[in-house]
């Protein structure tokens, strides 16, 4: 089974930029054009400018539409006041599975008390958390840094956290926060076609290698990005390291799977 890790969709087409397609048809369209069998689709509660909000409702009624296609994870402000309501709405009424922090479009850092205290509640309903790991300009760098995750699981051992886009520009933090954390799974999108083809290159695909496959997750970012284009780009990356098809298995699907439902089937 081949799950993608880091998907978006829009109830607005041109809700991600009037460049993509953001129906939910068109990932499901890209889903077969790909070859991947289920995909995890993300809210996204933000408020800046230039990003448009996904709903935690939206992203239910998609799995609901899709239910053996789409897994969805919620998205909460940690600065909201009623954001544990909002989870706990979320992940035990609307059927979502996990949680979305983003601390470049929500200005809340990893381990600020008030993520910290929305990813106790997460792993409380055992619920996973994706954080995005991506710098970007609008928001202080301070904020967004993958370091910052190592204090958090220190806070929370008990939560699993996804590190989105594989720390980013941080890649070498993104390992020792894997290396000292047992609960740390990167998740590859956007970072590994940036530095493909770059003289970074070696050393990201060094970091993947000691990771290894059970801590890693295939991502596209559709629409974003192109999801069989991110795919094939990530089998061969792997494949010059030196993994194997088993090895290529926990990364394509299995890790994820394992994540999302450990002892049972997805």
């Amino acid at each position: 089974m081949i799950i993608d890790g880091h998907t978006h969709a829009h109830g607005d087409p041109d809700g991600l930029g009037d460049r993509y397609d953001a129906r939910i048809e068109g990932l499901v369209d890209a889903m077969d054009a790909a070859g991947v069998d289920r995909a995890l689709i993300m809210a996204e509660a933000v408020d800046v400018p230039y990003i448009k909000p996904i709903s935690n409702a939206y992203v239910a009624e998609c799995c609901e539409r899709f239910p053996d296609r789409l897994v969805g994870f919620a998205s909460v402000h940690p600065a909201h006041p009623h954001a544990e309501e909002e989870l706990h709405e979320a992940l035990t009424n609307m059927g979502l599975r996990g949680l979305k922090l983003h601390p470049r479009f929500q200005g809340v850092a990893a381990d600020d008390p008030r993520s910290v205290a929305l990813i106790r509640s997460a792993a409380e309903l055992g619920a996973p958390v994706a954080i995005d790991a991506l710098l970007w300009k609008p928001t202080p760098l301070a904020l967004q840094l993958p370091i910052r995750i190592d204090a958090l699981c220190k806070a929370v051992p008990e939560a699993k956290i996804i590190m989105n886009h594989a720390g980013g520009f941080h890649f070498l933090d993104a390992l020792a926060v894997a290396i000292a954390n047992d609960n740390v799974y990167l998740e590859l999108s956007v970072a590994l076609e940036y530095f493909h083809d770059t003289p970074f290159e070696e050393q990201f695909l060094f970091v993947l290698s000691k990771v290894g496959p059970r801590r890693l997750m295939f991502g596209s970012d559709h629409p974003q990005k192109d999801m069989k284009a991110a795919l094939e780009l990530t089998k061969r990356s792997l494949q010059r390291i030196g993994f194997s098809e088993t090895e290529l298995s926990w990364v394509m699907g299995k890790t994820l799977k394992a994540v999302l439902s450990p002892g049972d089937s997805l």
